[in-house]
């Protein structure tokens, strides 16, 4: 075999992936795996000539049996505590990750207490600790009371499914402490000394520019020198990875090159002979691995490196992907598991792109400035080869996991990593100066502080450039093989070394395939699907609202922007982590509406990030104040067709933050317009919506601003929807009262469903499908048993977003097709034994 490591890697690695994908029982992988390894040896022994097959199939099983393992070893019997409070006894086994509010622990379960009794047990534990002013160290035994729970599945398709994220690091179960008294130190107990070294000597080292540098300048050295993040604010990590550069912050490849790079550096300076080289760079690398911890990148990083060194010690040859291979094949047998983390994948594409795509970029790019000087043209042609390499060996994973490309990361590359260089030297003298004499550490810093300033510039200069970045929607798995695929016939064509007679033809299947390509990029990745389709999605935010509208016309209107508890103050919530995301994932550039139905926290407290991440041509909002807003109404190709209403006002008090979203998207060029019944909105052709609710009355309807949520009614073709916001009893029956035609299809039950829905409101709307946007684990006990019993005696199929997760639904205006988060929710069957059953009817009518 040609590279044989790295093709026994390979099946390897498939054994993995089909230990995902299937179900078998460990014994029987085991069995399989000894079987196969002895007929191997067998083989081996008789010389057998077909034996290299039984090798691979070796490996195949061994990964096989590798991942079960992996899985089953993670299993524990704490899960049957989650949801409880407890009292945990574990010891500390990393270093914790300290954030701004928030100090995250990895336990090592020995004890738990429940109800006074004692049991011992095992199992690896995440624990997050808030408003904690004690940090303590690997090795420490404490004492934790507090929530033990498994991390929820996501709701929304596509999201971050943190419970699968933590199971692939053997993490069952988390508890969530609060406060210092809930943490108690025990013991330190023995540990691993010389990890217990190396973590003392980081946080020493890390005190050094805590103490001598602003706090954004001491976090972002650190995170520079030892990955560590936690401290580094959310809109410098955004700019970080918006310019393409984040990879600085978390160790690999570039800071090992530059450790190593130093040290041999250091060593020629103190005239030490080549030959001691490798001896004395293992140990210093190994260390440094110890201390920045053993995430992927840096463990490969550090792996290829030593394997590259002592091949050059020992006079061996070197051979990049066998390399490579050995150090994938090293991590995925110490975790096989460790091949769907992120940092392995990129790490490993990105390494990939360099050393199989760098060389030939180089050369092509020599050819393209041949009229240079060959030292120049040889200089900038490796310094535009490196960064592209590893962008194009990169973008297909880049774009799954962050829906993101950025064009400017080639040149904020080439800018940001020579002063990175400079900022790790600085930062590693002041450090060894800390230790020394402060003073000389604080001088060091000085120098230090003026080169991160100016690094945030080139940061903040790259990522201001219009088009720095731009969000792309989630590509099949087809199109990212088809990429690479391309990029190795890529590589081979501009290789060359192909006889005269088979280039031409070489040249003329290279434009087949990217013809191939192009189409099959149209076919893919384009939204064909559903030309001719409306599209509901009522979005899992937890305890809020959030439903995106997507018309046959290909147009976006968003209802609320759900929000979690202090997101108004803070910013930070359901806006940027659950509704921009999605809206990305799914390929929503811009929204031609924004609806807000009232101005509670839990509607409106996402629409500052949405505003923020995309172009929003108009605000729609009902009048709950005399001003609710300054400045003029701009003028917006969406037409809205007004009804008269006098100003009404309510006597609950208007959050701030909501009168000063509405100002700055007036201010920004949004046109923000108030809505009332009887008015009609008109963004697409096919699609009408008509505003029931609320109405130009006074009286106790005015005292509440859920009962001044905009209700709003969409109807295409044959079939409708009503989406009430968090209208009450007073609002439904001034509905009712008023004879609005309330009949749809589909019914957002109104206030999450709680116990405040009439009968006689859902009897006129007679749903076929109930969707209640609502929170697991809310303590308001929504929804309420009386609205299920509601729905379910008026005959609507219930679906929650607590249980199913995102709901959405298809409709070409004769029938419904409903999708869930979920899909194995028992709604979604029981949704789709009813279609089943009424498939019979003709597709115009209305079920």
């Amino acid at each position: 075999m040609n590279r044989p490591l790295a093709i026994l890697t390979a099946f390897y690695i498939a054994g993995i992936l089909l230990g995902e994908l299937t179900n078998f029982a460990l014994s029987f992988t085991l069995a399989l795996a000894g079987f196969c390894f002895l007929m191997a040896m067998i083989g081996y022994l008789l010389a057998w000539r077909k034996n290299r097959r039984v090798l691979l199939i070796l490996f195949l099983l061994l990964g096989l049996a590798m991942s079960r393992l992996a899985i089953e070893e993670s299993e524990t019997a704490l899960v049957k505590y989650a949801g409880q409070q407890v009292t945990l006894i574990g010891q500390v086994v990393a270093e914790p990750d300290v954030r701004e509010d928030k100090v995250y622990y990895l336990l090592k379960a020995q004890e738990i207490i429940r109800g006074g009794e004692r049991f011992l047990i095992e199992g690896d534990v995440r624990l997050q600790v808030k408003e904690a002013t004690m940090v303590y160290s690997y090795g420490d035994i404490l004492r934790v009371s507090a929530l033990l729970a498994r991390p929820d599945l996501p709701g929304n398709p596509g999201a971050f499914n943190y419970r699968t994220y933590l199971e692939r690091q053997g993490i069952r179960v988390t508890l969530l402490a609060r406060g210092d008294k809930a943490v108690e130190k025990l013991a330190d107990n023995q540990s691993n000394p010389v990890l217990k070294t190396a973590l003392q000597l980081k946080q020493k080292l890390s005190s050094t520019a805590t103490s001598s540098l602003t706090p954004a300048q001491a976090a972002v050295l650190n995170g520079i020198i030892f990955g560590t993040q936690g401290l580094i604010d959310r809109e410098t990590r955004q700019a970080f990875t918006e310019t393409g550069i984040v990879h600085i912050l978390s160790v690999s490849g570039l800071h090992i090159g530059l450790a190593l790079g130093g040290v041999v550096g250091l060593l020629r300076l103190l005239r030490f002979a080549p030959s001691f080289t490798a001896p004395i760079a293992t140990p210093v690398l190994i260390f440094y691995v110890m201390m920045t911890g053993f995430n992927p990148a840096v463990l490969r990083a550090a792996i290829m490196a030593l394997f590259l060194l002592w091949g050059h010690h020992l006079g061996r040859n070197r051979d990049w992907p066998t390399t490579m291979a050995l150090a994938a094949l090293f991590i995925l047998l110490w975790n096989p598991l460790q091949l769907f983390h992120p940092g392995f994948q990129l790490s490993f594409a990105a390494t990939w792109g360099i050393l199989y795509l760098g060389p030939l970029l180089t050369g092509a790019c020599n050819k393209l400035l041949v009229s240079m000087p060959d030292r120049w043209s040889s200089s900038i042609s490796l310094a535009l080869a490196v960064p592209l390499a590893a962008q194009l060996a990169t973008v297909p994973l880049v774009v799954w996991y962050y829906n993101m490309v950025s064009p400017v990361s080639i040149f904020a590359n080439l800018v940001a990593v020579p002063l990175v260089g400079l900022i790790m030297l600085l930062g590693i003298l002041a450090a060894a100066a800390g230790l020394l004499w402060f003073p000389l550490a604080g001088l060091i810093n000085v120098s230090n502080g003026l080169s991160i300033d100016l690094f945030m510039k080139v940061v903040s200069f790259f990522q201001g450039i219009p088009g720095a970045v731009f969000y792309v929607p989630t590509p099949s798995l087809i199109l990212g093989a088809l990429w690479y695929g391309c990029l190795i016939i890529a590589g081979c064509f501009i290789a060359g070394g192909y006889h005269s007679a088979l280039k031409k033809r070489f040249k003329i299947g290279w434009i087949a395939v990217g013809v191939a390509f192009s189409v099959t990029l149209l076919l893919i990745w384009m939204p064909w699907e559903g030309r001719d389709k409306l599209v509901i999605h009522f979005l899992d935010t937890g305890q809020g609202d959030s439903i995106l509208i997507q018309t046959p016309g290909g147009r976006n209107m968003l209802i609320d922007a759900g929000g979690w508890r202090d997101e108004y103050r803070t910013g930070n919530g359901t806006g940027e982590q659950v509704v921009t995301p999605y809206l990305r994932r799914i390929g929503v550039k811009r929204l031609d509406v924004l609806a807000l139905t009232h101005p509670h926290e839990d509607h409106c407290g996402g629409a500052a990030a949405v505003v923020k991440n995309f172009p929003v041509r108009l605000a729609l909002v009902p009048q709950v104040d005399e001003q609710i807003f300054d400045g003029n109404i701009a003028d917006v190709d969406v037409e809205i067709t007004d009804a008269n209403k006098g100003e009404n006002s309510s006597g609950e008090e208007i959050p701030p933050a909501y009168k000063a979203l509405l100002n700055q998207m007036n201010s920004s060029g949004t046109a923000v317009r108030t809505a009332g019944a009887g008015d009609t909105l008109k963004f697409d052709r096919k699609v009408a919506i008509e505003v029931l609710s609320p109405p130009e009355i006074t009286g106790d309807l005015n005292s509440s601003l859920n009962n001044r949520s905009l209700v709003l009614k969409l109807t295409y073709r044959h079939k409708s929807f009503i989406f009430t916001g968090d209208v009450e009893i007073e609002a439904q029956s001034s509905l009712l009262q008023r004879e609005t035609d309330l009949k749809a299809n589909i019914l957002k039950v109104p206030h999450h469903g709680s116990r405040l829905l009439l009968p006689e409101f859902v009897a006129q709307v007679k749903p076929e499908i109930a969707v209640i946007t609502v929170g697991a684990h809310n303590t308001f006990g929504h929804p309420a048993q009386n609205t299920l019993d509601i729905l379910y005696h008026n005959g609507a199929n219930v679906f929650r977003t607590d249980q199913d997760g995102a709901v959405i639904i298809k409709t070409d205006g004769y029938s419904l097709e409903v999708e869930t988060g979920r899909p194995e929710s028992s709604a979604t069957a029981t949704f789709n034994r009813y279609r089943s059953l009424t498939s019979i009817a003709p597709a115009y009518v209305t079920m």
